[in-house]
């Protein structure tokens, strides 16, 4: 009886925490769209207006990438960023009858939306507040993360944000976790660039290791290494790379 009460316990406070948002928490909308055989050009003519309609603003903002390589090549990936708790309340039927109507014939397989918040402390060469032009290639790593190995997780990604940082890697780096629809422990890192050519950093005397360590404590990079490799489920860390789609993208038909 007693387990069966703490287990009830903890459910109502799991529901309480995730069910109120941090109003000062930074989310992103994503969807994933697979056009019907044959069909592609008129999906993405119908998609393309359909951004010029309804996604003109800085506030409505939509980028599509498609996949280039892996299981979903062919599928166009459309991202929504920069969005709070309050935009959720927005009434955007609208919209969503658009596309119903004139966009979604064309489509084969529709993932539905999900939910993502960015982590400040993840992240690198991002500032929300002055938003640079999509990059036009991005790498997309989806990470499973065991539930109690999070802290390991995190903790890593979190210090090679810092690490990027002091050796002023010429990439960016966003590190986002899944907050509705699908798995909670579902964490995902985009690196952006223009171009494949990798742009030569700058050289240091110490090894990545030796500063590493240096920052953090003697043995940190291997420990933390290990922990961070540890910390998947088995079929743990997959990566895509993405092309953007310019006319399916606000202010990429003008």
């Amino acid at each position: 009886m007693k387990k069966f009460c703490l287990t009830i316990a903890s459910i109502l406070v799991c529901t309480l925490m995730y069910g109120q948002r941090n109003n000062n928490a930074e989310y992103w909308n994503t969807w994933e769209y697979t056009p019907k055989e044959g069909m592609r050009a008129d999906f993405e003519k119908a998609a393309a207006k359909k951004t010029a309609t309804f996604n003109k603003t800085p506030e409505t903002t939509i980028i599509t990438y498609r996949y280039v390589t892996g299981s979903k090549s062919g599928t166009y990936l459309r991202v929504e960023g920069l969005k709070s708790p309050a935009d959720y309340d927005l009434d955007r039927s609208a919209e969503g009858q658009y596309w119903d109507k004139n966009v979604s014939k064309f489509i084969a397989k529709d993932a539905g939306q999900q939910r993502w918040q960015r982590l400040n402390n993840g992240s690198y060469n991002y500032d929300p507040k002055n938003p640079k032009p999509p990059s036009k290639i991005i790498n997309k790593t989806t990470f499973s993360v065991k539930a109690d190995k999070i802290v390991h997780f995190r903790r890593f990604m979190s210090r090679i944000a810092k690490m990027a940082k002091e050796r002023n890697w010429p990439v960016s780096r966003m590190l986002y976790r899944l907050v509705s629809g699908g798995n909670r422990n579902e964490f995902v890192l985009i690196t952006a660039f223009d171009t494949y050519k990798r742009t030569p950093g700058p050289e240091f005397e110490n090894s990545f290791e030796d500063d590493y360590n240096d920052l953090f404590g003697f043995g940190s990079l291997d420990e933390d290494g290990k922990n961070f490799d540890a910390s998947f489920e088995y079929w743990g860390e997959s990566r895509e790379t993405l092309h953007l789609v310019p006319e399916m993208s606000t202010g990429g038909t003008n």
